[in-house]
């Protein structure tokens, strides 16, 4: 996601928050009624309710790129994890979309937009 200038934005119970004019990548994962295609209706739709974290961000930012992967499994955890690894990552907001994990934060922010190359070259130093 890229937000073309900083914004205040309320993030439903995590409170008030000043994002930063740039990249976001946000790990989730789509385990729920309808999988993957039901997940990726929702976050692209303009017209919808606030159900989770990134829906509040997606109110104010343009969809750059969407990067999936098809499992059983979730695992969006080592996804944030490898996203905080890449150079130049910061942290916008502690826990967001971690509500129900330990995770620091699954939305990451960058000054420019990273690359699935970069994502993959963490991911592939994460993993055993």
């Amino acid at each position: 996601m890229r937000l073309e200038r900083p914004v205040k934005i309320t993030v439903g119970r995590l409170g008030t928050w000043e994002f930063e004019a740039g990249y976001y990548a946000y790990a989730g994962s789509a385990l729920g009624p309808g999988g993957l295609a039901a997940r990726l209706s929702h976050h692209t739709r303009t017209d919808k309710l606030l159900q989770w974290h990134i829906d509040y961000l997606l109110a104010h930012a343009e969809l750059v790129e969407i990067w999936y992967a098809v499992d059983k499994k979730r695992k969006e955890c080592i996804w944030a994890s490898a996203l905080r690894a890449i150079p130049g990552s910061k942290v916008p907001v502690p826990s967001f979309g971690a509500s129900d994990c330990r995770c620091l934060t699954h939305l990451v922010y960058f000054n420019e937009q990273p690359t699935f190359t970069s994502f993959a070259r963490a991911l592939s130093d994460l993993e055993f």
